[in-house]
């Protein structure tokens, strides 16, 4: 049998009927809107067209600092009390000790995988002459950073930097990662080495398919090819060292930020 005041519009339960209704769709409306915002709520730098290094270092701070570990070394950072934006490495978290410059190694700094003269030092604006920013005159990487908006995407590509110690970033350069015979620590107990003679880098193994992957990365964005007396060893460290949980969960991180992934790491 029907229920009568079902059909009757200004029945008690009809009116009942009509609240849940409305408490329905606010719900829906709110969950809406709040879902809209959280996707929304990424730090303001990530909406300005004129996203640079300064500003992608900012972000990996934030990223870091809940990992704690340098690339590298893998030596524990947290930030300097004494100077402000600065990260400190604890020397004892990982053996690490200084080559020559125990100052620059105190800190880290933000390295690029693939080096910024790699994709700069091809560009007109590495080169030009006749160069201004902010009214005094610069060259080389500076003029590239304040004249070419292609330039600056490359270099605060986050795929591609990575923090480590201070004094390993200067002693690194330009060179190229590869192999080196022996085992000659310049760095404590901190496994990376480097041939200054042959301008070689050679990390520690369970990094070293990372390295291998942002090679293939930028040469797949950005044209910048991988040197090919190195292709075929970095192929070998992608097979050997294949992506980790963490180096995993960074690619996602910064598809949300960059809304672009490094596919070689899936």
């Amino acid at each position: 049998m029907y229920n009568v005041d079902l059909f009757i519009t200004d029945s008690p339960l009809k009116k009942v009927h009509y609240i849940y209704f409305a408490f329905f769709l606010l719900c829906l409306v709110s969950f809406f809107l709040y879902a809209q915002t959280e996707e929304k709520e990424e730090p303001k730098e990530l909406l300005s067209k004129e996203f640079d290094f300064q500003k992608a270092k900012r972000i990996l701070k934030r990223f870091y600092k809940k990992v704690g570990t340098d690339f590298y070394c893998g030596c524990s950072f947290t930030e300097d009390k004494e100077n402000f934006g600065r990260l400190k490495i604890d020397f004892s978290s990982c053996g690490l000790t200084s080559r020559k410059d125990n100052h620059r190694q105190t800190w880290i700094e933000w390295e690029h995988i693939v080096p910024a003269h790699s994709f700069g030092s091809s560009r007109e604006c590495w080169t030009q002459k006749n160069c201004e920013a902010n009214g005094k005159p610069v060259r080389g990487r500076k003029c590239c950073r304040a004249t070419d908006p292609e330039f600056n995407r490359m270099e605060a590509d986050m795929h591609n930097i990575v923090p480590v110690p201070g004094e390993i970033n200067a002693d690194r350069g330009t060179f190229s990662y590869g192999e080196i015979e022996g085992e000659e620590r310049n760095y404590g107990l901190c496994d990376f080495e480097i041939n200054f003679k042959e301008q070689t880098a050679e990390p520690k193994p369970n990094i070293r398919g990372d390295i291998a992957r942002t090679y293939f990365y930028m040469e797949w964005k950005y044209g910048i090819p991988v040197p090919e007396n190195r292709r075929k060893l970095y192929e070998s460290w992608n097979q050997l060292d294949p992506p980790d949980t963490f180096e995993i969960r960074k690619n996602e991180i910064i598809e949300k930020i960059q809304k672009v992934k490094n596919p070689f790491i899936d």
